[in-house]
């Protein structure tokens, strides 16, 4: 009796200890809400998310500040959402397709190629943006066992370790926040205006790391481990009989990216995998510079005129058919969208 008191007391310590680790990660860890950055919205609120989509976009920065879901909503009555972080591997991106077709049920997805051209430097930041809200499941443990970098993997499990040093920025809604209120109305799509003060003034700082980041797209382990994660995707849907698309969206410093994406765009064809370089279109959308907000961002303007050619293109692919948009909710998100564009 004694041996099995004294195991129900340890068994009860653990689970103290348990609970009080998930409490402090809660309270230290980033709530990410200001806007236009608020990831935590935008990933957490995908997750919080109760109904389903007919489309799904995924990878980095260049896919939430190209794709527009209420845009193609109001065009199409396509229900969609787009699911990424800042310079996110393309294997994490893997792990983020896995993860929503676990829970969703999308006819079509588009990966956007970005992360396969430029070699990402990872830092606690892009980590963290890819980890912190992705709740745990059994397919964020394989992904950080397998993809998270070595000195990285304590915090992806325990992002107190991360944050521990936060005690003197915490602020009321981190002692009274709930991961349930994460909701984003623009559904995963991250709202730029104008241009950023250095694109608008012909400014580049670190442009030799930036140079040298594209230059070394293929060095042997990392090409090797973008061409796996291609393969993963490719077999992610393959499974799940889900139709996929690989796309680059429009960049301002397209010429620097060309041969890059023509080697990329080579191997996705001995796959038979289908991919389209929107930059190819650049007169079709009638882009100028005046539509990015730096020269690798789409903003608001921009955005809407690529949105409105994607949508037209993927009408003729067979993909986007006419449904009415007449769901309230989203109506109502559209308005917000127009008030907050502007």
């Amino acid at each position: 009796m004694k041996k099995f008191l004294k195991f129900l007391k340890s068994i009860i310590f653990i689970a103290i200890v348990i609970f009080g680790i998930i409490e402090l990660n809660s309270l230290f860890m980033r709530k990410s809400l200001s806007k236009p950055w608020d990831m935590g919205n935008k990933i957490g609120g995908f997750f919080n998310e109760a109904e389903d989509y007919n489309a799904m976009f995924f990878g980095s920065s260049h896919t939430y500040c190209s794709f527009e879901p209420l845009v193609i909503y109001e065009n199409t009555g396509v229900k969609s959402y787009v699911l990424g972080s800042q310079k996110q591997p393309l294997q994490v991106t893997a792990s983020y397709v896995k993860e929503a077709l676990r829970i969703k049920n999308p006819s079509v997805i588009f990966v956007d190629i970005q992360s396969s051209i430029y070699k990402i430097q990872e830092d606690s930041s892009v980590v963290n943006s890819y980890s912190d809200y992705l709740p745990m499941s059994k397919n964020k443990l394989e992904m950080i066992l397998k993809k998270v970098p070595k000195e990285f993997k304590a915090m992806s499990i325990l992002p107190l370790i991360s944050y521990h040093s936060r005690w003197d920025e915490l602020k009321y809604e981190d002692y009274n926040f709930d991961k349930t209120s994460y909701k984003d109305y623009l559904k995963g799509y991250v709202l730029l205006k104008g241009q950023s003060k250095d694109f608008r003034e012909n400014i580049f700082e670190d442009e030799d790391n930036y140079l040298n980041s594209i230059t070394s797209f293929d060095e042997k382990n990392y090409l090797k481990e973008n061409l796996k994660a291609f393969d993963e995707i490719i077999d992610l849907a393959n499974r799940n009989g889900v139709k996929l698309y690989f796309v680059k969206t429009p960049v301002y410093d397209y010429n620097l990216y060309k041969k890059n994406i023509n080697t990329i765009e080579k191997y996705l064809e001995k796959r038979d995998a289908t991919f389209i370089d929107f930059n190819k279109f650049y007169d079709e959308i009638k882009l100028t510079k005046d539509d990015f907000y730096d020269p690798h961002h789409l903003n608001v303007q921009g955005a809407e005129k690529f949105n409105l050619f994607f949508i037209d293109y993927m009408k003729k692919e067979g993909i986007f058919q006419e449904n009415l948009a007449n769901d309230k909710a989203w109506q109502e998100n559209i308005k917000i969208y127009d008030i907050n564009k502007s």
